[in-house]
């Protein structure tokens, strides 16, 4: 292994892995942390907790794995790419007969959000098929990894080599949306209404994938058409439905709020507080008490 923190190497002997960590940068808008090379050994993983600054974009050179973020589990292969993003609780581990072997580039700064999302590394997406051929990330990995020297001249030439990395992503991501598009039968207008009808039938238990599974078109395509009709993304329509119900029930049933919270998708009540209060600005306790009127009338035109 050898890592470069700033301009003070350390090195040591596993020849499967490299990898630059750089504190240096000449642009808050994008800057490259890190990039590395790794050939895993059979069941290897590497765990981080929430608070991981930077965007780490790996792309999978060849063999399989598995990626878990935030509690949802994904088995990757050669031919996909994924990206973990700050604030997010990760692990990946290295099949145990086909382990894999995978470069990848960390960016962060004001754009790179913005230039993740136009990867296709949208809300709640981590995983992407590659449209492009691996060779030209693992080409930049390497020239990056050649020049650690710690100088302006190779901060700037890293940068340049950083944004084609992005630049390959993004082109990926293009593609597949070309693809994705050209095979589509139906107006994305249809295709939208089917998932907003799923989900308002489906709300306390549907996830994202199982909408896009239903309609038979990609996450990331729906993603991307629901967002230019609603002004919203699937995830956030699914999560106003859930609330907007759970209020509906604080104010016409006398249902303890844990129920209410079963009943809307959410096995742990606390969370379930959380997310209501992030949307209402009061706890359901308390938006049961402040709309105690309209709770007294809802119920009484139930009765009548």
């Amino acid at each position: 292994m050898e890592v470069f923190l700033g301009n003070q190497p350390e090195q040591q002997q596993v020849k499967q892995y490299r990898c630059l960590s750089f504190h240096q940068h000449q642009t808050e808008e994008i800057y490259l942390r890190l990039c590395g090379i790794e050939n895993c050994q059979s069941g290897q993983y590497f765990a981080v907790r929430s608070g991981r600054p930077g965007y780490h974009l790996h792309v999978i050179l060849s063999g399989k794995g598995v990626l878990w973020v935030d509690g949802r589990q994904q088995e990757l292969h050669f031919g996909q790419m994924f990206l973990t993003k700050p604030g997010e609780s990760t692990w990946y581990r290295a099949d145990e007969t086909d382990p894999w072997s995978y470069c990848w580039m960390t960016f962060d700064g004001t754009l790179a959000k913005g230039y993740a999302e136009n990867a296709g590394f949208k809300e709640g997406i981590n995983w992407l098929n590659c449209h492009v051929d691996q060779q030209h990330f693992y080409s930049l990995c390497r020239q990056v990894l050649s020049q650690p020297e710690l100088n302006i001249a190779n901060d700037i030439m890293r940068l340049g080599l950083l944004m084609e990395y992005i630049a390959w992503a993004v082109k990926s991501n293009y593609q597949s949306e070309q693809e994705e598009q050209r095979r589509h039968e139906y107006a994305p207008d249809i295709y939208v209404q089917y998932a907003v009808d799923f989900i308002n039938e489906n709300y306390i238990t549907a996830r994202i994938t199982d909408v896009a599974g239903y309609i038979g078109i990609h996450r990331s395509y729906l993603t991307s058409i629901f967002k230019k009709k609603m002004g919203i993304s699937p995830q956030e329509y699914l999560l106003q439905c859930r609330l907007k119900h759970s209020a509906r029930l604080l104010l016409e049933t006398d249902l303890p709020i844990q129920e209410i919270s079963r009943r809307v998708g959410y096995d742990n009540p606390l969370t379930f507080s959380k997310v209501f209060k992030r949307f209402y600005g009061v706890s359901p306790r308390n938006y049961r008490i402040d709309n105690a009127e309209n709770r007294d009338t809802a119920k009484d035109n139930r009765e009548e």
